[in-house]
């Protein structure tokens, strides 16, 4: 596939530049239904995913809701699922951690992606969305990455201060999550799917760069190359907030496609990014959808359109979109895109 998306990510100059809107428990909006529910219905995920790429026409669709608990549950952490009529995003509460210490690295089970929790319902989405639109567009199996993985099994607290206090256990900790990451990644692509890798627990904005540069961009890596040897070329690794101090660990982790989050310094990474012809997406803040017009979100976008210099490898995307975000926004970016492009 040689789509506007994917000849970014080589290098290319596409016709326009990609849109990559941030659409996941938003997802269960497009089928009148609950996160809680899209997340664990494989029909209703799938009308969710045929809806999004029809409504909104992104360059890529990601398959996940509630994209950073998947893991973490096959391998026995508890999500909080929510009644009908409750939009909130399931969740695993700091309280539901599994990992206490070095006693439990032995009772951890790398757990099965054809058994174990949710796995299996998301790797035959996986299966039957490359069946009807993998031609079309690119899809991606939406993964977590090693810090965010272990934050659930240890409770986010708890890792930050081991990772001061013992260093030696987070390093044991976060190589079982590779391995987890490893096999399930490898089933959505043995499924016919790409994948993309979420890990903003390991933000500069929460991590200190150089904590990460020793702790967690090796595993990082490990896991990088092994999708790459499965025949996965393209792999995206989404850390938000504001990473600018974190942008040369960041390009070491093989990463082809990195976040430029909304409090990053766009600027930072076009410089960085084009010397290594590496490809990044800038977010808009969608947080301000709710207070702003579409007229407003689309300046926004052009803004940050004619920032880009016409970087081949840039890419336009927006923060995570809550519940129920009104398509207009949307449609303001696709008029400011279109609009630069002309």
């Amino acid at each position: 596939m040689n789509n506007r998306y994917t000849q970014a990510l080589n290098g290319q100059k596409p016709d326009r530049v990609p849109f990559l809107p941030a659409i996941y428990e938003h997802k269960a909006w497009f089928v009148g239904e609950t996160p809680s529910k899209v997340s664990r219905d494989s029909h209703l995920l799938i009308g969710a995913l045929t809806a999004e790429y029809e409504r909104v026409r992104p360059d890529a669709l990601t398959i996940g809701v509630d994209v950073y608990n998947v893991e973490a549950e096959a391998v026995g952490c508890k999500v909080t699922y929510y009644d009908d009529g409750d939009n909130s995003v399931p969740a695993i509460s700091p309280q539901a951690a599994i990992f206490h210490g070095p006693e439990d690295i032995s009772s951890l089970t790398i757990p099965d992606p054809r058994k174990a929790g949710r796995m299996p319902m998301l790797i035959d989405v996986a299966r039957t969305m490359a069946r009807t639109l993998g031609k079309e567009i690119p899809l991606r199996g939406a993964v977590s990455g090693p810090f965010s993985l272990a934050a659930h099994l240890a409770g986010p607290q708890q890792l930050f201060l081991l990772t001061m206090m013992q260093p030696g256990i987070v390093k044991e900790l976060l190589g079982f999550a590779a391995e987890v990451i490893k096999l399930y990644g490898s089933a959505f692509i043995e499924a016919g799917c790409g994948v993309v890798m979420f890990d903003s627990y390991a933000s500069s904005d929460l991590l200190p760069p150089e904590m990460y540069q020793k702790l967690v961009l090796p595993p990082t890596r490990r896991i990088v190359d092994h999708f790459h040897e499965m025949g996965a070329r393209d792999i995206p690794l989404i850390i938000g907030g504001n990473t600018t101090p974190l942008l040369d660990a960041y390009l070491d982790t093989g990463a082809n496609n990195i976040l430029c989050d909304a409090k990053a310094d766009p600027q930072k990474f076009l410089e960085k990014c084009s010397a290594q012809k590496r490809a990044f997406r800038r977010n808009l803040d969608s947080a301000h959808f709710e207070d702003s017009t579409p007229a407003e979100t689309k300046d926004r976008a052009l803004k940050s359109l004619m920032a880009s210099n016409g970087y081949p490898g840039f890419i336009l995307g927006t923060g995570v979109l809550p519940y129920g975000t009104p398509l207009t926004h949307l449609i303001a970016i696709r008029e400011a895109i279109d609009e630069f492009c002309r």
